[in-house]
């Protein structure tokens, strides 16, 4: 192989990777938001890599690669005690890099 079929053929095989690591990114995102917009309780992302939650349990976010699981909780204030249902949110919304694409509640 010349210098520049060689070149050629790396750069095939960097693009063919690069479009693999894509299309599993997107199965993945896809899979998430589906099992989401089906879900009616809590439900986490299938590689989850962060979670957020204050310590109120007011809200809540469980981040999957690029994109999140965000829930919000209306307290129960009573008894000077703080009670919410973590499988039960009021609020649910999905957002991939910061923008919002499904949102119920």
């Amino acid at each position: 192989m010349t210098n520049k079929n060689l070149k050629k053929s790396k750069g095939r095989t960097a693009l063919k990777i690069i479009i693999a690591v894509l299309l599993t990114w997107i199965l993945l995102a896809v899979t998430d938001l589906i099992r989401f917009v089906t879900s009616d309780g809590y439900i986490q992302p299938l590689f989850t890599v962060t979670q957020m939650y204050c310590k109120c349990g007011e809200s809540r976010s469980e981040c999957g690669i690029g994109y999140s699981f965000d829930y919000g909780y209306i307290l129960d204030i009573g008894n000077d005690s703080w009670k919410y249902d973590k499988e039960k949110p009021d609020s649910r919304r999905f957002s991939v890099f910061g923008h919002t694409l499904y949102e119920k509640g």
